[in-house]
């Protein structure tokens, strides 16, 4: 898996803190590694841009006001 410059840079100072605090947890990492090396990295998730989670939420909601309107409509 390919990750950004920065997300990489992150994650390697997160792993030298928990491995300076925490020798046993270095030690479980270092295993870890050892025992995974030779599988494939799961590919990069890919999220919905927020552009669309936005439509479909005012979809969803329209959505909904519609529904409770007819609703209403047929109860009285």
């Amino acid at each position: 898996m390919s990750l950004p410059l920065h997300e990489t840079r992150v994650l390697a100072l997160i792993e030298m803190s928990l491995c300076r605090e925490d020798r046993e947890l270095a030690a479980l990492f270092a295993a870890f590694n050892r025992l995974s090396a030779d599988e494939t990295p799961p590919r990069r998730e890919h999220l919905p841009s927020r552009r669309l989670c936005l439509v479909m939420t005012a979809a969803i909601i329209a959505a909904i006001l519609v529904l409770g309107v007819i609703a209403a409509a047929l109860s009285g």
